[in-house]
């Protein structure tokens, strides 16, 4: 599973990281249309948003497999293993509940954005790619933590994870 899970999040990773690259040269190729030219980028800003959403989306089930969120441990640390396991447990069940609702609603908005012909900007871009994207973005975030949540009801949730590791 653990293969399998780093496999996937690799590839995650490499989508990213074009998306990223591409949102860069959008902002460059705007920037240097802007003073060379004295035009910019038709609709850069947008573009960029939807990237900037779709890389939001799919770099969360990495960050969450590898425990990289933001955590204050003051009182946690502190806690029997026993609770901490409970604690992990719950906090996984909730957030891939939440989290599968985000993907519901998000898919129900992409397909209705792809219904309607939702476009913005001067060049007509369409909504709805990257609403799915954000969509599936969430779902793999709410079976990242069902999966956290399968780890830690049968104990083999490490609550003491660094950040970053994924062994």
């Amino acid at each position: 599973m653990k293969k399998l899970s780093k496999s996937a999040l690799t590839v995650l990773s490499y989508v990213n990281i074009c998306f990223l690259i591409s949102m860069t040269l959008i902002t460059v190729i705007d920037v240097i249309a802007r003073y060379v030219f004295n035009t910019s980028f038709l609709d850069a800003m947008t573009i960029s948003s939807y990237l900037l959403a779709v890389i939001n989306a799919l770099a969360l089930p990495g960050i969450t497999l590898a425990r990289g969120h933001v955590q204050v441990d003051l009182i946690y640390d502190r806690l029997p293993a026993r609770v901490r396991r409970f604690l992990d447990a719950g906090n996984s069940l909730l957030a891939g509940i939440l989290f599968s609702l985000l993907a519901w609603f998000a898919f129900g908005r992409a397909t209705h954005s792809f219904r309607r012909g939702v476009y913005k900007g001067w060049m007509k871009l369409p909504e709805y790619p990257a609403k799915y994207l954000f969509a599936v973005g969430c779902l793999l975030t709410a079976v990242t933590f069902f999966v956290l949540f399968a780890n830690a009801v049968a104990g083999r949730g490490d609550s003491t994870q660094t950040t970053g590791q994924l062994d």
